[in-house]
This record gives C-alpha cells, structure tokens and sequence, in this order.
C-alpha cells in the first residue's frame, strides 16, 4: 500500500539505538514531514531511543507511544538456522518500570554475548572483526547490521548483499536467544504494556504461515496481539492473521518498521485509531 494522507499512525519504528539510521529526534522530524501524527519507537531490546524521543515528540505535537521489540526464541518451533529470532513487540510500556529495566538490562547483554559469537566466527574463518569495530559503525548498539557495515568498512566487502551474506554465515552458528517468548509476553506485561507479534509471516514454518496451533500456544502465554500490517505479510498472510485475531481475540496492530536505510516506508501501513485505542486500553488492564 503507498502512502496516503490517511495513514497517520506508525507502531513501529527504529532509531540508532538499534539498528535504525536516525536519532530518535531526526527520525520524528521525518515521522512528522510524512504527516504522521501518532508513532512509536520499538528499538530492539531496549527502549532508550523512546526515552530520549520524548522532548522531540513534544515539542512536534506528536503522540509517542512507548514502546520496545524484543529478541525471542520459540522453543519447540521449527526455524531455519540464521532465523531462530522471533521478534515480540511491546505497546505503552512503563519507562520508569523497574521490570523494564531488568528486561533490558539482561537483552541487551545477551545480544552482546550472540554478535560476540558471531563476529568470532568470522573472524576464525579469516575476517577479523571486533566489538569495537562493530560499536564504531553505532556504539549504542550492537546489531547485525552495524556488524555488516563493519565488514563493508573493513574492506571484506563492497557493497551490502557480499556483506550481509559473509556476516550471515557467522550469525546461522549462533545460539538462539536467552529470552523465551512466553517470558518476554510476561515481561512486557509486567512493565504495563500489551504484547503484540511482530511481522508474523517472518516467523517461518516449514515454508508455510504460522498454523493455529502454533498461534494458541501464544495466546496460552498470554498474547496480546498481531501485527497484521507490515510489509512482510502479503495480502495472502494479512487474511490469514486478521483470521486468527478474529478467532482467538487477538488485538491487531502495524506499522512500518522503519529503520531509515533504504527508501522510507513511514505511513505506509493503515494502522486505525480504533487499533490504537484497543491496545492502550488492553496495556491500562496490565499496569499496577
């Protein structure tokens, strides 16, 4: 779907605090020049980005929505190596939450300790590469993406698929993730905010869409939601998971996903106010 002027809502953003290009601040001059008038940041792992957006939201009359996308695993679930992550965002989080702090504390430490593996790796199959040469590229976080123009910097590669690709065959070694997703679920509810599946058509199942089966076991854990509108579900899996949400009672959201590298897709996805007002009041029955 191309942008619209009706498209004023976008739940999922990313700055440099991730694996975005922008600051939170440049990132909202260019939410508000797209006409977006609600938005939230969901950096990877932690929510500092939506913490320091907050002056900037302010003062361009812009509703920020605190939120967070956390690195998950699914145990029991049949994903190809390099895949393993499964991606759990979180909606009108408490930013003073001390659970939120523990949270990110131990993600952000575990997202170390995988890229140190991974850039071990490399570097044992003959491409040298640090921590601190991948914090140079962006030294609030350390993604995979700082890793690939790392090694673009590094000369190992020219151009970003060469690059990708060399940092792929360390990351497909890697373990999955600390956090299970059922405890993320419960994490994010317990730092007051709703919990919502991210682009679910990336979480491969054997070259098919997410079954229900699968599905219930996540609403079991306490699900709140899906996002339905992302650019990585066609309009084959939209059906199928505004099906789903029908059936199990499951919130829908979406968003773009910007991260500021590539063209922009800001606005780009028809998130509804009533989506945004089911999942504040769906967050308020979590806070203390």
């Amino acid at each position: 779907m191309g942008m619209t002027s009706m498209n004023t809502i976008d739940l999922h953003l990313h700055t440099n605090f991730s694996d975005g290009k922008f600051t939170p601040e440049e990132l909202l001059q260019k939410a508000a020049a797209a006409g977006l008038v609600t938005v939230a940041i969901t950096d990877h792992d932690n929510a500092n980005g939506s913490r320091q957006a907050r002056p900037a939201a302010a003062r361009l009359g812009l509703e920020l929505v605190p939120g967070i996308e956390l690195t998950t695993s699914w145990p029991g679930l049949e994903l190809p190596p390099g895949e393993l992550d499964v991606d759990l965002l979180g909606y009108f989080i408490d930013l003073e939450s001390p659970a939120l702090g523990e949270l990110e504390r131990a993600a952000t430490a575990d997202i170390y300790r995988r890229m140190d593996d991974c850039l071990g790796f490399l570097t044992a199959t003959g491409c040298p590469l640090t921590r601190e040469d991948m914090l140079q590229v962006n030294p609030n976080f350390p993604s995979l993406t700082a890793a690939i123009l790392a090694v673009q910097a590094k000369g190992y590669a020219a151009e970003w698929v060469p690059g990708h690709q060399l940092v792929m065959t360390g990351w497909r070694q890697v373990r999955p993730a600390a956090l299970h997703i059922g405890q993320a679920i419960a994490a994010i509810h317990a730092a007051g905010g709703a919990a919502v599946l991210a682009h679910p058509a990336a979480v491969a199942w054997k070259d098919s869409l997410l079954p229900e089966a699968a599905l219930a076991e996540l609403v079991a854990m306490g699900l709140d939601g899906l996002e339905v509108y992302h650019h990585r579900n066609d309009e084959r899996a939209r059906q199928q998971f505004l099906a789903q949400a029908r059936q199990f009672g499951l919130l829908v959201s979406g968003g773009s996903d910007e991260h500021g590298w590539w063209k922009s897709r800001l606005a780009t996805q028809p998130v509804t106010a009533e989506m945004l007002e089911a999942l504040r009041i769906r967050a308020g029955k979590y806070r203390v």
